[in-house]
């Protein structure tokens, strides 16, 4: 691939909407600290599931009693 061609296919990219800046920065650090970065934004998406169904228990309306 040419140097053009290279150029061309990452002008592609960010017109499709890629990050490429994120995309270094994921690649420029190690597997570990990936791995370490992903484990954190795992716990939290699962804390704030936990919070929504926390809150969510607590908005339910109580059963209607049957007459």
């Amino acid at each position: 691939m040419t140097t053009a061609q290279q150029q061309q296919a990452l002008d592609e990219a960010r017109k499709a909407g890629i990050d490429l800046d994120l995309l270094d920065l994921n690649l420029s650090m190690s597997v570990g600290e990936r791995w370490r970065r992903h484990d954190e934004a795992l716990a939290l998406v699962e804390q704030l599931e936990a919070a929504r169904i926390k809150r969510d228990d607590a908005v339910q309306p109580a059963p209607a009693a049957h007459r």
